[in-house]
């Protein structure tokens, strides 16, 4: 009996709760936007990107994999916690040494969430061991202080002169940082002259002699133009000179604009801070050097085209003129004037032998005509065809036989000769 009662107290709870549940779904139902999973994921994204970006993390490496496309997957962790991490293959290839598991690291990059998993993931860009950490830490300081001071200013920085001539290049003489610089400038045909001051780049000795190379171009300040310090990349460690103090206020008080190429795209150094310009290679800069060049001789060589058809176009019009003129000039020539006479007077010469010759022609026409009449009525013609004239008495010509009678004397002219005879 007792279980019976204890069974009914839990259906009536279970009932009672089922319907506070349903209540309350209404309740936020009707004033609550329903989220889809994608949609959620989406904004955790957004609020993650937008207040972790560019973030350094420390943590040891675990879980460590690689994969066959070039990118890291793996977990940094410290005692408490965990998060998972990426580091994908053009980032990688900036890597000093391979990842080891189980090492500490800084590692610098975007949090950010891999929505298809629902996974908070850092997105790593730069990894440097813990050791490596300290001068992370120095670098900072060092920029803070020097920022501080106002040498990176802007107003303090140096115009770059659009078309040096006599460059001086602060590098290693056997890196390839001198081979690319030399390289560009030589593909695009830049004229200049390049004068180089050989340095250490790397390790305890080299902050001392970039800072001696800065000071023998003083020496020959009135010759050079512009100065490039470069070289290739490298490891934190490989590229610590170029943060040296005494180096950056040296360059930030050098009265020659300076250009700083140092590493790659993503290595950054306090000498690119207090440069003039930064490039973001050896390349880099020889291309920014030449560009100016370039764009110039694209010009001149418009402006020469221009100028040649402008010239040619007005001589052009000279010729024009110069024809038009001399064409006018002959048509009031006397000299036009005599050749358009003679022109005429060949015309009428012309045209009168033509009808002389057609009067000729009939008169000759007509006289042969007349000839032949002539010789038609020829009396000793018509003796010769066997006519003969008949004349009376009186020498008239007989031209009718019924004038005549009997024993009427005539006289008869034959061909060979005159007869008198009577008529029978």
């Amino acid at each position: 009996m007792r279980s019976f009662y204890v069974s009914l107290l839990l259906e009536k709870w279970s009932l009672k709760k089922i319907k506070m549940q349903s209540e309350l779904f209404q309740s936020h139902e009707e004033h609550s936007r329903i989220w889809h999973v994608s949609e959620i994921n989406s904004e955790i994204r957004k609020v993650l990107e937008k207040n972790f970006s560019q973030t350094w993390v420390k943590g040891e490496i675990s879980n460590l994999r690689g994969h066959s496309s070039g990118h890291y997957y793996f977990q940094l962790k410290d005692s408490k916690a965990q998060i998972k991490a990426v580091l994908f293959r053009g980032d990688a290839k900036n890597l000093a040494s391979p990842l080891v598991e189980g090492t500490e690291y800084l590692a610098f990059g975007d949090v950010t969430f891999y929505e298809a998993r629902g996974d908070c993931q850092i997105r790593v860009r730069h990894l440097m061991q813990e050791g490596v950490g300290n001068l992370r830490l120095e670098f900072e300081r060092l920029k803070k202080q020097l920022m501080t001071e106002g040498l990176f200013d802007r107003q303090r920085k140096k115009a770059i002169p659009l078309f040096p001539t006599r460059i001086a290049l602060i590098t290693s003489p056997e890196g390839a940082a001198i081979h690319d610089f030399l390289t560009i400038l030589d593909r695009r045909n830049w004229k200049g002259e390049v004068l180089l001051l050989p340095s250490l780049v790397q390790g305890p000795k080299a902050p001392g002699n970039l800072v001696n190379a800065l000071g023998k171009i003083k020496s020959i300040i009135h010759g050079i133009d512009l100065v490039v310090m470069t070289r290739g990349g490298g490891s934190v460690e490989d590229l610590w000179a170029f943060n040296d103090e005494i180096l950056v206020r040296k360059m930030a008080d050098f009265e020659i604009p300076i250009i700083s190429a140092i590493g790659h795209e993503t290595d950054f150094v306090l000498c690119d801070f207090v440069a003039d310009l930064r490039a973001e290679t050896p390349s880099g800069a020889a291309e920014l050097i030449s560009s100016n060049y370039l764009s110039q001789i694209e010009k001149f060589s418009f402006l020469q085209d221009r100028f040649w058809d402008t010239k040619n176009l007005f001589l052009q019009s000279i010729r024009d003129q110069f024809e038009l003129l001399s064409t006018k000039l002959k048509a009031c020539s006397p000299m036009n004037n005599i050749e358009r006479h003679s022109q005429q007077i060949d015309d009428l010469e012309i045209r009168l032998r033509q009808s002389t010759e057609r009067i000729f022609e009939k008169k000759s026409e007509r006289i042969h005509y007349l000839a032949k009449s002539l010789e038609a009525s020829n009396l000793q013609r018509m003796l010769e065809k066997g006519f003969s004239i008949v004349r009376n008495q009186a020498g008239e010509v007989v031209k009718d036989g019924g004038t005549l009678v009997k024993n009427d004397k005539v006289h008869v002219t034959f061909r060979d000769g005159d007869r008198d005879m009577s008529v029978g």
